[in-house]
């Protein structure tokens, strides 16, 4: 790639802490769509998985998520190496493993798939996520970071809440608003990683390296389950001619009183001298920053002190609202979604 088509588009070249941050907020913008396309890819799959386009044998789940896993590693430890966009498959292979995953966890769990409920889970979520890197970006020097680290605090409170709230309801709907808030925390993870230095660190890895704690962590999940769900199958088995109706009163392996039931739903950068590095960043996140924006007014020629000052307020202003307008949103949209997903 040539270097001349990675710089900033700008009619004034970015230098020092306004470069910094334009590579900030470029990742942040990154960082967002990235993670909203992984909770959209993950809902998609448990989408297909309803409608049993898919099959309900367990070994061609597990070979998928072997491949994808393998394939993953490879990619992030050898193509990468020179070229980074690389990053971006190894990604992407993770986020339709976590999809996949998720469809085993819930056809093992045995939980029904409902397409309102899960079409919303996945809002929370979202919203709590689109919040946090607007803030960010809207925030002025001092408190980004801060804004960010609450985001994430935010993000692990919605998913513990929501997997205490699956103990208890035992419902696809809890539990897919975990998964997409653990899928939100990791990429916040990543971008507070990355915007450490921002110069030597690279939001892909650090995106590629979130994305496969998180697949990792499913499988564990979904290997757990598997085993209780055997080890209850065959314990069943054996009990079968002594206690039939107490097997019907449990409600099977599945039940809440079941082995498997009353575990899930009961007691409840370093730097390569080869890798490719992109510093172009979206303009309108230039505007919208402060640091970045006041410096532009003070670059303006023919504005005097006081005219400066205005298109200041004016800025203030227009960025007061724009923040607002985005925590309305957050709000309406997670209550929206936590009253339709219980129904």
């Amino acid at each position: 790639m040539m270097r001349e088509a990675t710089e900033p588009w700008s009619s004034v070249e970015l230098q020092g802490r306004e470069r910094e941050v334009a590579l900030q907020n470029r990742a942040a913008s990154l960082t967002l769509w990235i993670s909203l396309g992984a909770i959209l890819s993950m809902l998609l799959t448990c989408f297909l998985g309803s409608f049993r386009l898919l099959t309900d044998r367990k070994e061609p789940y597990l070979l998928i998520l072997g491949v994808l896993l393998i394939a993953s590693v490879i990619i992030f430890f050898v193509p990468s190496k020179k070229d980074e966009r690389w990053l971006i498959v190894s990604s992407l292979l993770n986020y339709a493993g976590i999809g996949i995953a998720v469809l085993f966890l819930l056809k093992v769990l045995g939980l029904e798939i409902r397409l309102m409920n899960l079409a919303v889970s996945g809002l929370p979520a979202g919203a709590v996520l689109f919040g946090a890197v607007m803030f960010y970006l809207g925030a002025e020097e001092g408190s980004r970071k801060r804004l960010l680290y609450g985001g994430l605090v935010l993000l692990v409170l919605v998913s513990l809440g929501a997997g205490i709230m699956y103990f208890r309801e035992n419902t696809e709907f809890w539990l897919c608003m975990a998964v997409c808030a653990l899928l939100s925390c990791a990429g916040l993870g990543a971008l507070l990683w990355t915007n450490a230095d921002p110069e030597g660190r690279s939001i892909y890895k650090a995106l590629a390296v979130s994305s496969f704690s998180v697949y990792l962590l499913l499988l564990i999940a979904a290997a757990v389950a598997l085993f209780v769900a055997a080890s209850g199958s065959g314990s069943s088995d054996r009990n079968k001619s002594r206690s039939k109706k107490s097997d019907s009163d449990k409600g099977g392996i599945f039940g809440s009183g079941s082995i498997l039931g009353s575990i899930f739903g009961g007691e409840r950068g370093t730097r390569s001298g080869y890798r490719v590095r992109t510093f172009w960043f979206p303009g309108y996140l230039w505007y919208f920053t402060p640091y970045t924006r006041y410096a532009a007014i003070d670059r303006m020629e023919g504005l005097s002190m006081e005219e400066r000052e205005a298109q200041r307020r004016r800025y203030r202003s227009q960025r007061a609202l724009v923040l607002g307008v985005v925590a309305v949103i957050v709000i309406a949209v997670i209550a929206l979604a936590v009253i339709t997903g219980r129904r």
